[in-house]
């Protein structure tokens, strides 16, 4: 809960409408980008659900009322990291053609939510508005640019890459925690005798295909990540108004 009167929402927008640094008075002893690293670096030791007032005033040696001086509410503080982290992370050189672009976008953004998996609970999550934000868009919607779309196709276009991508880690964490729930000898003990005999069964054709020859249960998940994304921008392409439009 912010210190006064003002919805989560105005809370998050007023660190975008208010200068970092007043005109008038003392210099802020914190910059944002201070209070949002503190804040990052919490969320990465002890998980998101850690990252309170309290916390990072604490990393940064400051009071749990002062921080409010910077952010109104911890619904901004969160405002503050999902921008912040939208700097932090590398993104690929646009090579000028759209296929590859896209292909690098979406494999950079599945790395930066592999590499902090609480980054799914701030990313996409309400609108964001702060300025590495809306760089990052400028910088996305320039990758389909060319391609004969309106504004709304290029939003449309980009918005399935990182939302497919979203979901798709996702699901990566989710089979990872069921995983880790069990050991390889338990699982194989008590999966592996249940999917032998309903392969065997003769009732479910396409799953025993899918056990005996599919190649996904057997290669690395960087390449299963791939052969999906191909066809992703493969129905991309496919609907593109000119086939020809851009270098695929």
């Amino acid at each position: 809960m912010g210190t006064n009167d003002a919805s989560p929402l105005e809370d998050r927008l007023r660190l975008w409408t208010t200068p970092p640094r007043p005109v008038r008075g003392p210099t802020p002893a914190y910059t944002r980008e201070q209070i949002a690293d503190a804040a990052i670096a919490i969320a990465d030791s002890d998980g998101l659900d850690a990252v309170t007032m309290r916390r990072v005033a604490g990393e940064l040696g400051a009071g749990a009322m002062s921080l409010y001086r910077y952010v109104a509410s911890k619904e901004a503080l969160l405002e503050l990291v999902a921008d912040r982290m939208y700097a932090r992370q590398e993104w690929p050189v646009p090579t000028g053609r759209w296929r590859q672009d896209l292909w690098d976008f979406a494999h950079a953004h599945r790395r930066a939510l592999l590499s902090h998996p609480w980054l799914l609970q701030v990313w996409g999550v309400g609108p964001t508005m702060g300025p590495n934000v809306l760089r990052h868009f400028e910088r996305s919607m320039a990758l389909v640019d060319g391609l004969g779309l309106d504004i709304d196709e290029m939003v449309e276009t980009v918005t399935l890459i990182s939302t497919w991508t979203g979901g798709y880690v996702r699901q990566e964490f989710d089979l990872v925690n069921f995983l880790r729930s069990e050991s390889d000898e338990e699982i194989q003990r008590e999966l592996g005798e249940y999917v032998k005999q309903v392969a065997g069964s003769g009732e479910y054709p396409y799953f025993a295909r899918f056990v005996h020859e599919a190649l996904i249960p057997r290669i690395d998940a960087e390449t299963r990540f791939g052969r999906a994304l191909d066809r992703i921008l493969a129905g991309i392409e496919a609907t593109l108004p000119d086939r020809d439009a851009g270098e695929s």
